[in-house]
């Protein structure tokens, strides 16, 4: 290459023709004297006769007036234009640089430059831009950069701290900043900007301003850097004080659905399990720690027992419009439940799968007290049904006895024979004593409700007992034989020694009832270790199975025909039991009963 190539020239057309863009001489009258076009769009081209063409002709006229002004002002003033201009098309809008100089008196040289890919390249990054600032308004995230050496932050953006949102640089001290951090998160802060060691990390702190509530601030680094030895560490900052809200609310509602007293679960429509609280787990032995994501309703739950009876359930509930409520009665006996009210619904996710919901309340309370009511109601209908029936015996048992103590008492004043004066006493005496039985059994059943009888134990001897009920049973060829079994040994016993005898009498006399002349009854007693047992056994008629513990209700008769008021066994049970102590009978149709007593000893040999 020879020197100075660049001035000689040979040379220049070559230089001109590989450096320079299009280029366009335009004369007066703004025609096209000459031209080097390298551009290639619609309008300015290679193809296009442009030599000999006014040139504003070729412009849209938008254009082409702009351009006008500017050739007037370059010609009368010399001075050099340089502009940017659009040149629409059909397809798409061109964008050009045009430099204009005045070449002579009757030219300009005119300096063409297509800077379309620039000038879209600078609309997207500026839409970009425009884009990240409304995201960052609406998501409300600032940029920082911290100078470790000066302890100071640079802000920018609509994070809002100390309730700042700009676009210009804003310095803040760590102090100044620390200021307003909650006291509590404050080290945290300073831990996470100077001594974490991880160039890309996350934390959340609060910030507590005077007069506005807490404020939830994410921070993020996601540089760290070195500049004129200093270090420099640079973040993003966004307030998520409204997902922090959400979320402590939801947490909130999470812990009360966990937490509540009744178990909830939720699983898929294929039944894979995909919730269960605390309720659920206990009643179903499931860990508070065991993942259940991969488990099936009714392989873990006692709601089910296989996978056809999940999908009946399932179709039911889709059938009642995705809401069911039914009685669930599977028991749960190591948590005292044999009842459950349950509630089922199908909700969707987030992702629209449909999730069924079920709450399941123990019941079992109620379901017992059901159980109460319906008895005491039994209890009460039986009762007024022995009541009527009591009455109605009463009228009968009270009018015999009444009517004949009435009737042998006019006679008596009129008898003058007085052996029959004697009869119609001893029938007198008679009916009296079965009358006053009658009221004495009805006051003393009152007064046991009441709880106004009083038990007294004292030493007794029971062989004491048993001769003098002997003496007051004596021989009688009517009667069935009676005797007492009375061990040698003699016995003394903490007792109430009337009670005892009150009991005994009782059961004496029922089997007497209802035992033949001929047959026998024993009363006697057997002492153990900590009780004693008294018994009355007869050759009666006996009593069926399943009325021997009816036969202890007030006001049961076996046979309505019978003399009494049918209280006599209930008052026997009422005392026995009052004295701590039970009574049953040992019974066979037509070979005889048993009645046993057990009552707790304190006794001593004597």
């Amino acid at each position: 290459m020879e020197p100075r190539a660049l001035h000689q020239l040979k040379y220049l057309e070559k230089i001109l023709d590989l450096t320079s863009d299009t280029l366009f001489l335009i004369d007066q009258d703004n025609v096209c004297a000459d031209a080097i076009v390298k551009t290639d769009n619609p309008i300015i081209n290679s193809r296009i006769q442009l030599v000999g063409t006014n040139f504003l002709t070729l412009l849209p006229t938008s254009t082409s007036e702009l351009l006008a002004l500017e050739f007037t002002k370059c010609r009368e003033t010399g001075e050099t234009s340089n502009l940017n201009y659009d040149l629409p098309t059909e397809d798409q809008t061109y964008y050009f640089k045009f430099i204009i100089h005045k070449f002579d008196e009757e030219h300009l040289l005119c300096q063409y430059r297509d800077i379309t890919q620039r000038s879209n390249m600078k609309h997207r990054l500026k839409s970009a831009l425009k884009a990240q600032l409304e995201v960052g308004k609406v998501a409300m995230i600032g940029h920082w950069r911290f100078d470790v050496r000066q302890q100071e932050f640079l802000h920018t953006g609509y994070s809002n701290l100390l309730r700042v949102n700009l676009m210009e640089p804003k310095i803040t001290t760590m102090n100044d900043l620390l200021a307003s951090v909650h006291p509590d998160d404050r080290k945290k802060m300073r831990d996470f900007v100077n001594n974490d060691k991880a160039e890309y990390s996350t934390m959340e702190y609060r910030m507590v301003l005077s007069d506005l509530p807490i404020t939830y601030i994410r921070t993020t680094k996601y540089a760290k850097y070195s500049e004129n030895d200093n270090c420099i560490i640079e973040g993003f900052s966004q307030n998520v004080s409204d997902f922090m809200k959400n979320r402590n609310e939801l947490e909130m509602v999470l812990a009360v659905v966990n937490n509540a007293p009744y178990s909830i679960f939720a699983c898929h429509t294929d039944g894979q399990l995909a919730f269960a609280n605390k309720a659920c787990r206990q009643q179903n032995c499931l860990s508070e720690e065991e993942a259940i994501d991969h488990m099936k309703v009714y392989e873990r739950l006692k709601n089910f027992t296989s996978k056809e009876e999940w999908q009946l359930f399932f179709q039911k509930i889709k059938e009642s419009s995705g809401y069911l409520q039914y009685r669930c009665d599977i028991p749960y006996p190591e948590m005292d439940i044999i009842g459950s009210e349950c509630s089922s619904l199908i909700i969707k996710n987030g992702n629209g799968d449909d999730i069924v919901w079920t709450i399941q309340r123990d019941i079992s309370d109620q379901i017992r007290y059901e159980e109460q009511l319906l008895r005491s109601k039994e209890t009460a209908e039986e009762s007024e049904k022995l009541k009527s029936a009591f009455i109605s015996n009463m009228n009968h048992e009270i009018r015999t006895p009444l009517s004949a103590i009435i009737g042998f008492g006019n006679i008596i004043a009129e008898t003058p024979d007085p052996e029959l004066r004697k009869e119609y006493g001893q029938i007198l005496m008679a009916n009296s004593s079965q009358l006053l039985r009658l009221v004495s059994d009805v006051l003393e059943m009152s007064q046991m409700d009441a709880g106004r009888v009083r038990f007294e134990s004292a030493p007794v001897s029971l062989t004491g007992i048993f001769n003098e009920l002997s003496l007051s049973f004596g021989p009688s060829d009517d009667l069935p034989d009676l005797f007492f079994d009375i061990p040698q040994k003699e016995v003394v016993a903490y007792l109430d020694r009337g009670r005892v005898m009150q009991v005994l009498v009782n059961l004496i006399n029922n089997s007497m009832k209802f035992t033949p002349s001929s047959g026998t009854i024993h009363v006697g007693y057997l002492l153990h270790q900590d009780h004693i047992e008294f018994y009355v056994k007869d050759t009666g008629i006996g009593i069926a199975k399943d009325k021997q513990e009816a036969i202890f209700n007030r006001f049961f008769k076996i046979n309505e025909l019978d003399k009494g008021t049918g209280l006599g066994l209930s008052i026997c049970k009422s005392i026995v039991e009052q004295m701590d102590g039970q009574i049953w009978v040992e019974s066979e149709e037509g070979k005889g009963s048993t009645f046993r007593i057990k009552l707790p000893l304190n006794s001593q040999s004597l």
